[in-house]
């Protein structure tokens, strides 16, 4: 079963090059640009891992 991350990332640029990197070594990565997405996606998605910016708009990790 592979890993599923969720990438929880205002910056579009970092969001992209995380992603990238994680789906080339063979993880499945959802991606959020705001605290109140991301939250919706790990509620719904249920991942192994997040990776959290900790100043986000509207919501800070």
């Amino acid at each position: 079963m592979t890993t599923k991350i969720l990438v929880i990332e205002d910056n579009e640029q970092n969001r992209y090059l995380v992603t990238y990197l994680l789906e080339a070594n063979g993880y499945k990565v959802a991606t959020a640009k705001d605290g109140y997405e991301g939250i919706d996606l790990a509620n719904s998605l249920l991942p192994g891992l997040i990776l959290l910016d900790i100043q986000l708009p509207g919501m800070d990790g």
